[in-house]
């Protein structure tokens, strides 16, 4: 009796267990993803840090420094990215799509998986980006690597869909398919991957290196332009080299995702930013472009072949109904003391299996909605560039100071557009700031948390720049810096670890966003309120800087 006693006792604690961790999904951060839509990139940055999970073993881990990569890239420091993206490049590059999503993860939930890095788009996505901000640094062997990882193979589900009938959706058949025979393995078919922005990468990279894989980057085309032949006359662009400027743009909001199906079983998506065709204009001087979208993230969501695990999560809601169901009716049918019992204890492994088959729906709230490519040849030393997507008034940006690349060279640079509705620094096309990418300050060339205009990184150079000036006369380099570190400033490139908010905007980091960025646009296109010296040294010698810019 005690045994009956005991088990039945152990099915109503699994039955409770199991109700009790039916635990929402996944909460968005909506505020992380507002500001991305704002173009406050910087404040993104700062936020996609200070919530990363600091644990390799959380399931968050991949996810969330694939968020601080991008925030990094949009704000224009990709140098705060770089350590972040060789970490997750290692983790990422690494075979098989997710590691630890064996029998164990099927059973006991998702959350119990080692390493979970994203589904596959998102992984592609990912190392699209580590190949731009390798292209950033000038690193065309690295960029031609990261690209390469990008266009792993794929899963074709075709023969999967034909087995759940000729009715419903793609999905909806799938769904039928796996519910009639579990075989995934034997009815998947690995196919060379159709992700045509990992394609125009490796073509820019290998071209950039003919001389190391002779006949390369035209095969790279031919594949290019099978796998996207609405590109057209971008591949023969490509082909041709008559370009100096890489300009790769993101634009909108990707797609969310959630549960749906049977016991919330199915992760699905639905778009942030709607899809469309419209080519993004490009304007430099008297010269205009259109460049056509070379990557929708909402369509990849939706492709089958680029999700992951669906059909293990059909299965623990299948069988865990069936477990459920099952026991309840030996347990409330039977007079058998042993089978009720048992009965019991089913129902409860069942309820759980249930409990644990809801999709795990966290993602990469950050990612874009599209991809463009730009191919610009820049000839000024500081070009202007007017952005916007063909018939969106709200995306115009404006990027100043671009400056072209050396002779012979090819420069890449990254963009990501905001929604720029209020916001007047998007089509502001002035820089009102000395910066490391610009020339000195206008008018008060000397320190801005001394009242002046110049957000330079310290060095001799620019001391020597505040002094002909006639400014600062007397300071030495230590004593300038020692004004930083008496505000309590971090200086990008002289501090090691990441770098907070930028001093333009009440925070307390030194760093200069690359021309040509949306960072620099927001930062140095329109004006910020004076700082405020919390020291009194740096107080005292703003009065005295504040007195003699006076009588100038």
């Amino acid at each position: 009796m005690r045994a009956v006693a005991g088990a039945m006792l152990t099915g109503f604690v699994l039955i409770a267990l199991a109700i009790a961790g039916c635990t929402p999904g996944y909460r968005r951060d909506g505020q992380l993803v507002a500001l991305v839509n704002q173009g406050e990139f910087g404040r993104a940055r700062v936020q996609a840090e200070a919530s990363a999970t600091r644990s390799p073993q959380d399931r968050s881990y991949m996810l969330d420094r694939m968020k601080i990569v991008q925030m990094a890239m949009a704000e224009g420091v990709p140098e705060q990215a770089e350590p972040v993206a060789d970490r997750l490049y290692d983790f990422l590059r690494t075979q098989g799509v997710n590691s630890g999503n064996g029998f164990g993860a099927f059973v006991f939930g998702e959350q119990n998986a080692r390493v979970w890095k994203g589904e596959p788009f998102e992984q592609a996505l990912a190392l699209a980006h580590i190949a731009v901000l390798d292209g950033m640094g000038g690193d065309w062997g690295n960029v031609r690597a990261s690209a390469n990882s990008a266009l792993f193979q794929i899963r074709d589900v075709s023969r999967l869909i034909e087995r759940g009938g000729t009715t419903g959706s793609d999905r909806e058949r799938l769904i039928s398919g796996l519910s009639d025979d579990r075989r995934v393995l034997e009815l998947t078919t690995p196919v060379p991957s159709n992700f045509a922005l990992g394609y125009v990468l490796k073509a820019i990279a290998t071209r950039q290196l003919a001389g190391e894989f002779p006949g390369e980057a035209d095969e790279v085309t031919r594949q290019l332009a099978l796998v996207a032949p609405q590109l057209g006359q971008f591949v023969e662009t490509i082909r041709s080299g008559s370009y100096n400027t890489v300009l790769v743009v993101d634009y909108g909001i990707g797609p969310e995702k959630f549960q749906t199906g049977p016991d919330g079983a199915i992760a699905a998506f639905r778009p942030g930013t709607r899809s469309d065709q419209r080519p993004l204009r490009v304007s430099v001087g008297s010269q205009e472009g259109f460049f056509p979208v070379v990557c929708d993230t909402n369509e990849m969501a939706m492709d089958l072949r680029w999700n992951n695990l669906e059909d293990m999560r059909l299965a623990k809601s299948y069988i865990g109904s069936g477990l459920l169901v099952g026991g309840l009716v030996a347990a409330g049918t039977s007079d058998n003391r042993n089978v009720q019992a048992a009965g019991l204890i089913l129902a409860g492994i069942g309820a759980a299996m249930k409990a644990g088959a809801g999709a795990d729906t966290r993602h990469v709230e950050t990612l874009p909605q599209r991809t463009y490519v730009a191919l610009l040849d820049l000839r000024e030393s500081a070009s202007t560039i007017e952005l916007s997507i063909d018939g969106i008034a709200s995306s115009r940006l404006t990027l100043a100071a671009v400056p072209a690349p050396g002779a012979g060279q090819v420069q890449m640079r990254y963009v990501r557009m905001p929604d720029a509705i209020g916001r007047s620094w998007a089509g502001s096309g002035s820089v009102l700031y000395a910066s490391d990418e610009t020339g000195p300050a206008t008018g008060r060339n000397f320190p801005y948390i001394l009242g002046g205009r110049c957000v330079k990184t310290p060095n001799e150079e620019v001391l020597t720049s505040y002094q002909r000036s006639g400014y600062l006369k007397g300071f030495t380099l230590n004593d300038l810096i020692d004004l930083y570190k008496e505000e309590g400033i971090r200086i990008a490139g002289r501090d090691p670890g990441p770098i907070g908010l930028h001093v333009l905007e009440g925070g307390d980091g030194l760093y200069s966003p690359r021309a040509g960025s949306a960072g620099f646009a927001r930062l140095f296109g329109q004006d910020h309120p004076p700082y405020r010296p919390r020291s009194a040294r740096v107080r005292q010698v703003a009065d005295e800087l504040a007195r003699s810019a006076a009588t100038k």
